[in-house]
């Protein structure tokens, strides 16, 4: 009965031992300063891989309790903390940003044709490389805008939009959104302007904007009178380039 105790007694404290000296695995989220939160998940790099043995705590933690001090990008980039094993040999290499760092959409407000998005996993389908815009083009982070003039100059998008290594600046509707526009005429039916059926015909947003219309609103209304003299519409309707404002109206002008 005694002997029965005391190995009751000594299980109770091996469970306990076992219990305490059980380590609880989290994720650590670390906030970096420019390119949101990294998830560091334990369970992933214990778990055992199709070509590698589970890691073992100490191949991280010298003494099992203590971390290695946090390092920026540069100091992983010489092999510290997770670039001693995210070379290209231990684990994917350091390059490989979007592994870590979670990418998303981005909305640039522009006033005169709305929204533009870009959008980091297309671009990534193409390069796969962040190098290719960070931190040469684009800081990480938020950005100042960049004028369209600039990105001429090969600024920003410019950089890469040039008609060689992608689609030319001057196709602006594969970035900003475009929509009909419905002008209301009092005595001969409402006129809708279709951007899409002047574009699918070939013409290039460059031949109105800007100089026979600024982009967005603004834009003064125009009489037919001033169109047969060769503003608004009437630079392109004057019969040669495009049908004759002056005989063609049942082509705009929708009867009710």
């Amino acid at each position: 009965m005694k002997s029965c105790r005391i190995a009751t007694v000594l299980a109770m404290l091996v469970f306990g031992a076992t219990s305490a000296g059980a380590l609880e695995l989290k994720d650590i989220t670390y906030n970096t300063e420019n390119a949101g939160k990294v998830v560091f998940s334990h369970k992933k790099h214990l778990e055992k891989k199709p070509r590698r043995d589970p890691l073992q705590c100490k191949a991280c933690h010298e003494n099992g309790k203590k971390a290695p001090e946090k390092a920026n990008m540069a100091g992983m980039e010489k092999g510290k903390s997770c670039g001693a094993c995210h070379n290209g040999r231990g684990a994917f290499a350091l390059a490989s940003c979007t592994r870590c760092h979670k990418v998303r959409e981005v909305s640039i407000n522009v006033k005169q044709t709305g929204p533009v998005v870009f959008s980091h996993q297309k671009h990534l389908k193409k390069y796969q490389d962040c190098a290719k815009c960070h931190n040469a083009l684009f800081k990480t982070g938020k950005n100042p805008h960049v004028t369209m003039a600039a990105m001429g100059k090969g600024e920003s998008c410019g950089a890469c939009h040039t008609g060689k290594q992608a689609f030319p600046l001057s196709d602006c509707q594969k970035c900003h959104p475009y929509r009909d526009k419905s002008y209301k005429v009092k005595d001969a039916g409402n006129v809708v302007f279709s951007h899409k059926a002047h574009l699918d015909m070939s013409f290039s947003c460059q031949d109105c904007h800007d100089t026979v219309y600024k982009p967005g609103k603004g834009n003064p209304k125009v009489s037919m009178t001033e169109m047969e003299k060769g503003k608004s519409c009437g630079a392109c309707h004057n019969g040669k380039k495009a049908f004759n404002v002056t005989s063609d109206c049942a082509t705009c002008h929708k009867s009710s």
